[in-house]
């Protein structure tokens, strides 16, 4: 999966509100009794990489990918598991993860 979204943010803000937004993230509750277990996320300049569990009870899966953030431009890439497409399609993840990043970049009037 590959979104791309453009900001208008110097690339540092983009970086530290990209990095603000995982950390709160990996902490938050989600509804069905889904948990993020073992998050990592580490930067190499204006990449980050990281990866996590979601677990369902006795089930788990990984999530892994990176996100870069580029002067005008945040590009995320990352494989879906097969287990989670089971229950929510690519497209629909993709227009969550979307609408996410377009709230921590409002557009300017």
């Amino acid at each position: 999966m590959r979104i791309e979204r453009s900001h208008k943010a110097s690339q540092q803000e983009a970086i530290r509100k990209i990095d603000s937004f995982l950390d709160e993230l990996m902490k938050r509750d989600f509804p069905g009794g889904v948990a993020i277990k073992e998050p990592t996320k580490s930067w190499s300049g204006n990449t980050m990489n990281f990866s996590f569990k979601l677990k369902k009870g006795l089930v788990s899966t990984k999530l892994a990918g990176d996100i870069q953030v580029e002067d005008g431009k945040i590009i995320m890439n990352s494989q879906l598991p097969g287990l989670i497409k089971t229950f929510v399609s690519e497209e629909k993840i993709s227009d969550v993860i979307g609408q996410q990043i377009d709230s921590l970049f409002p557009a300017k009037k």
